[in-house]
């Protein structure tokens, strides 16, 4: 965790595969291309944290990644919500705010699969099976989005990105050939 001189707070940043929740008054911050973040949230207590995920869940059955790993989302949204309700969360007063899902990588062919709608459709349909309401949404498009997410009062900062939306790019193909990769191993 470093200080964030112009939010004034610790910062603690989360890259592809991570989550962090806190009762502090810090900022929780990610940068999404095609991978999706929820800022999930119980103002009563407060507490509040968010998740990084590429891919909805596993191809394989028994991943060798293990059903603990918040690279995909179904265990990534497990993983947040027990980490807050750990934290004295309360699952019945959870709510979410869902950000990512964009287009950086150009899809060449028809067949390519659409990560980011995938991810989309996966995270509006857990979250309505939870009955997590979303109080706000910023996902699609095919810009790059910085997401600061304050746990204390559930506010959150995103700015769209052009610049760098390369470097995201390649990262998203880096990451998801490993993950591929370690699924057929």
């Amino acid at each position: 965790m470093r200080f964030n001189a112009q939010l004034s707070r610790p910062e603690q940043y989360i890259g592809p595969g991570g989550f962090y929740s806190s009762r502090d008054d810090i900022v929780i911050s990610t940068l999404l291309g095609s991978c999706i973040s929820v800022a999930l949230y119980d103002l009563a207590v407060p507490v509040g944290g968010i998740n990084h995920f590429m891919l909805p869940e596993s191809r394989v059955a028994e991943s060798a990644l293990g059903a603990e790993s918040a690279k995909f989302g179904v265990n990534a949204m497990e993983l947040l919500i027990n980490d807050i309700l750990k934290k004295s969360g309360a699952k019945k007063r959870l709510r979410a705010k869902v950000f990512g899902g964009s287009t950086v990588i150009a899809l060449k062919a028809e067949a390519i699969i659409n990560v980011p709608k995938m991810n989309i459709d996966f995270i509006f349909s857990f979250l309505g099976v939870e009955r997590i309401p979303v109080d706000s949404y910023s996902v699609g498009g095919s810009l790059a989005r910085k997401i600061y997410f304050f746990p204390h009062d559930a506010r959150v900062l995103m700015r769209y990105s052009g610049s760098g939306a390369s470097g995201i790019a390649h990262r998203e193909v880096m990451y998801s050939n490993r993950l591929l990769e370690q699924e057929r191993n």
